[in-house]
């Protein structure tokens, strides 16, 4: 098993790999959180149809950005820096979403 050092590059640590993960996450949040509290009884397509009105979507859009958060937390961790920007990014690219539906 090998060990991150200091000053170790790692060849996950760009901008443009956080980015994907960071808007990734939530997608498979919002997955998780429909099989969880909907799936028995709600199809995922009724789900994305019915209940994506734009309160809905903004709240939704909110709380599943939160994962983002212990991404952001992990790439600090190990040093990720590059990554963590990308995370950063892509927070910042949901809250613009966010501000657009909302108006």
């Amino acid at each position: 098993m090998e060990t991150h050092k200091r000053g170790q590059i790692n060849k996950y640590d760009v901008i443009w790999f956080g980015m994907l993960a960071g808007l990734l996450i939530p997608a498979i949040a919002l997955l998780l959180f429909w099989y969880v509290k909907f799936y028995p009884t709600v199809s995922l397509e009724y789900f994305f149809k019915v209940q994506f009105t734009p309160s809905v979507i903004m709240k939704i859009v909110s709380l599943c950005a939160l994962p983002d958060l212990l991404l952001f937390y992990i790439f600090m961790r190990k040093e990720m820096y590059l990554a963590g920007k990308g995370v950063i990014g892509a927070v910042i690219l949901l809250l613009i979403i966010t501000i657009l539906i909302k108006l």
